[in-house]
C-alpha cells in the first residue's frame, strides 16, 4: 500500500505548484512560473485541505474534464468572457481511501503567452504546453 506522507508547496527555478510525498514516490503538480511579458500567469490550487489526506492510501492519479469554476473566477477578478482571456483549466484527482483530493491548474493569458503544466508521477506523466 502506498501512503501519503506529506503534501507541500513545490518551487524550482521554472515551475511551482504542489508536491505529494508518498512511501513510494514524489508526485509533482506544477505550472511554469515565469512571466513572459505582461500576461497574468496561472497557478495550481486546491479547495480541499491537503493535510486531511496525510496518512491516506493512494489509489490512483487521474486527469478529469475541464469545467469553469465561476466562483473562483469572480474571487480572482477573472472575466472568462473578456477578449483578453485565453488559457485553460486542468483538474488532477488524487484518488485515496479517504476520498478524492482534487488539484486544479488555472491559467489566464492574452492568447500569446501560455504556460506549461506538468503532472509527474508513476501513474501518469502529462505535460500540457501553453495551457
Amino acid at each position: 500500500m502506498e501512503t501519503i506522507l506529506e503534501i507541500k508547496d513545490y518551487f524550482d527555478s521554472e515551475m511551482e505548484g504542489f508536491e505529494i510525498i508518498t512511501t513510494e514516490q514524489s508526485i509533482k503538480l506544477s505550472i511554469a512560473s515565469k512571466q513572459q511579458c505582461c500576461e497574468s500567469w496561472g497557478y495550481f490550487w486546491c479547495n480541499d485541505n491537503p493535510q486531511d489526506f496525510i496518512g491516506a492510501t493512494l489509489l490512483d492519479v487521474t486527469l478529469t474534464d475541464d469545467v469553469l469554476n465561476e466562483a473562483h473566477f469572480q474571487i480572482n477578478n477573472i472575466n472568462p468572457n473578456s477578449r483578453s482571456f485565453e488559457g485553460g483549466i486542468m483538474f488532477v484527482d488524487i484518488e485515496t481511501n479517504m476520498g478524492k483530493l482534487q488539484f486544479v491548474a488555472y491559467n489566464q493569458h492574452n492568447g500569446f503567452y501560455g504556460h506549461t503544466v506538468r503532472v509527474e508521477c508513476k501513474q501518469l506523466t502529462h505535460v500540457e504546453e501553453d495551457l
